[in-house]
């Protein structure tokens, strides 16, 4: 059966219940991370939020929260970032501690970095200044055939279902960038705090980020609900 892509980037905003592949993930990393101009490439087939959550070598997963209940890992995070979107959705991000890998004295000694970087800086400012290159990059990695396909389908819905859906999809490319934006400034932060960037021993490791998010009436944004 041909997958539904409407369908299936709705979904991708829904709570992970798995890492993504290796193999989508080492591409991420290396688009994400990599130091040099990049060229235009077909977009991988990687859910909008798991993006950020690999920051600078690790594995990791990002999704969007049920309601407001935040996971455990989420009630003392290594750094949380409220903003507004241009919806007019209050949003907020946070991030997990890095867990895992094979030196467990250098994960300790980047999360007490990354988390005192977060305590000192104006993230949301410097993150917001790299929003418009960030939403470029990302519409950048969709391919002429998901968006020729993506509008095919919203074609097929009716007036309502489809500026709901072009909604979504907005909210979800918005999220990414933000994501982006704040994995560019962490690794810069470590950088700049003597960590080499990238490293080895960040191989193996793992972390989680989250979002939630209140629409303009003050109401939790439930992705896939009524709306």
């Amino acid at each position: 059966m041909t997958p539904d892509l409407l369908d299936d980037r709705l979904d991708r905003s829904a709570p992970a219940t798995h890492a993504p592949r290796a193999a989508d993930v080492a591409t991420m990393i290396s688009e994400a991370r990599a130091q040099v101009p990049r060229p235009r490439r077909r977009r991988v087939a990687v859910a909008a939020g798991v993006l950020a959550a690999v920051l600078v070598g690790g594995a990791g997963v990002a999704a969007a929260t049920d309601g407001f209940t935040w996971g455990p890992w989420a009630q003392d995070p290594v750094g949380a970032v409220s903003f507004s979107m241009t919806n007019g959705f209050d949003c907020e991000l946070r991030f997990s501690e890095y867990a895992g890998g094979s030196d467990p004295g250098f994960v300790a000694d980047v999360n007490r970095a990354l988390e005192e970087w977060y305590g000192a800086t104006d993230v949301v400012g410097s993150a917001r200044a790299l929003m418009p290159a960030k939403l470029a990059y990302w519409n950048d990695l969709k391919s002429e055939d998901d968006q020729a396909e993506l509008e095919r389908q919203l074609a097929e819905l009716s007036p309502q279902d489809r500026a709901a859906a072009i909604a979504h999809n907005a909210w979800v490319d918005e999220w990414t960038a933000w994501e982006l934006a704040v994995s560019d400034l962490e690794s810069e932060a470590l950088r700049e705090a003597g960590f080499s960037v990238p490293d080895d021993r960040f191989v193996g490791t793992e972390r989680i980020s989250g979002i939630q998010c209140l629409d303009p009436d003050g109401q939790p944004y439930l992705p896939g609900g009524d709306q």
